[in-house]
Order: C-alpha cells, then structure tokens, then sequence
C-alpha cells in the first residue's frame, strides 16, 4: 500500500530478452572455446619435442627413419593446455606375440580413443602398447597430427596398428616402388590378427582391395590391419 492506503498497482518487470538466455546461444561460445583448445593442441608440439629413430630397412638395404613424440611430451601438453583432460584405458587384448591396448582421453566431454600395440612377452610391453594408445587418442585431438598423417606405414606406431583416426583405403591399394611395399611388420601383424579373427588373410586383403597381400602398400596395409582391429574390437 502507499502513504494514502491505497493498494499499489503491481509492478510488471520487464523479461530479458530470450536469446540472452536460451542455451542455444551459449553453444557458439562453446563451440569456439573447444576450437580453440583444438588448435593450441594441434600446434602445441614444437620441432625440438619430434624424435627420430631407425625405422626399418627395404629391400635394397635402405634405412628409413621414423619421426616421433614421446608419450610424456603429450602429457606434458594436454596438462599445460587442458588441466583437466581425463585419460583411462579401456581394455587390453592379447593378439599373439602382441598386445594390443585401447586408451581413451576425454577434453571437455569430448572422448576418443586410440589403439597401441607391443610385446606381450614383458611388462614394458604392455606399458608401451598403453603409452601408444594414449598418443594416438591425443592424435583425434590434433596433437602430433602430422607425424600421422602420411599413413605410408612409416609413422610411429601405424606400421603395427593403422591410424583409426585418419585411415582410408587408398583408392589405388597397389605399391608402386619396393619402399612402398608392405612391411615385414604389417604382414606379421596382419596375419596374426586374421588367425585370432579364424579369417583367411588373402581372402580378407581380396576382398578389401581385389588384390594379393604381398603386393600393397604400407597405406593400404594400414587400412586393412584398421579394419581388422575393428572387427576384433566388436566381438
């Protein structure tokens, strides 16, 4: 009531405006926030963090190196630029003289994950195959992109498990120079996961590409043992 008695009018309040409080125009803030994280990631390793070591030889006797980041250089990244990234390791499975790990990092509710692989005969192997799994899941999020981006089997781990994130069946699945061939290493692993699948691994490579397994390239070998992993990982 006022000073008089009388009842005072109500008083309306004016409403915000809807788009200031809808989500709907939160999410572009998001959006560019994540965007941003991505880019620092995929820009984040420097010329000085890149390894490099004696990858394999080819059948003229040739060297070929491997560039590299340790599994510590990426921690140290995501922990600089996302403290609060999660990383877990969903599962272990044993293929032969290989272990094969799946790891999963999670940034800003966003989770990838990634397959490493190494000697099942050892601890340390198992710590590798986990070490491995984690840098490819750190990959889905840009870091050290470019060390896999060329899928010619030469990268860190893609000549023993394929890069999930990137990996597509070359449309021209045949090698075209001997450095190009299918390495040792592919053929190996490829085997290995066709006789744990109960899979014949020509017939697999035949029907994958129509042509015979010791003669595609370490791109399309990378796809195959990909699709491999896949099948194995849904039974």
């Amino acid at each position: 009531m006022n000073a008089n008695g009388n009842q005072r009018a109500p008083v309306m309040l004016a409403a915000l405006p809807q788009s200031s409080m809808t989500p709907a125009h939160q999410e572009p803030a998001a959006e560019n926030s994540f965007s941003a994280i991505l880019k620092r990631l995929t820009e984040g390793i420097r010329k000085e963090d890149v390894k490099r070591r004696e990858g394999w030889r080819d059948r003229n006797g040739q060297t070929h190196y491997v560039d590299y980041v340790e599994w510590h250089t990426v921690a140290d990244l995501l922990d600089r630029i996302v403290p609060d990234w999660s990383h877990a390791v969903r599962g272990i499975v044993q293929i032969g003289d290989f272990v094969a790990a799946t790891a999963a990092i999670t940034i800003c509710g966003v989770t990838r994950e990634g397959v490493g692989t190494g000697p099942a005969d050892s601890e340390t192997g198992i710590k590798k195959a986990e070490h491995d799994a984690l840098k490819r899941a750190a990959v889905k999020f840009g870091v050290a992109r470019d060390l896999y981006r060329d899928e010619d089997g030469s990268n860190d781990s893609s000549r023993r498990t394929g890069n999930k994130a990137s990996t597509a069946p070359p449309r021209d699945p045949i090698a075209k120079t001997l450095s190009d061939l299918i390495s040792p290493k592919q053929l190996a692993l490829i085997n290995r996961l066709a006789k744990t699948l109960k899979l014949d691994p020509e017939v697999a490579c035949q029907e994958m590409y129509q042509a015979k397994l010791n003669e595609i390239s370490r791109r399309a070998a990378s796809a195959l043992i990909e699709r491999l992993n896949a099948t194995l990982q849904e039974q």
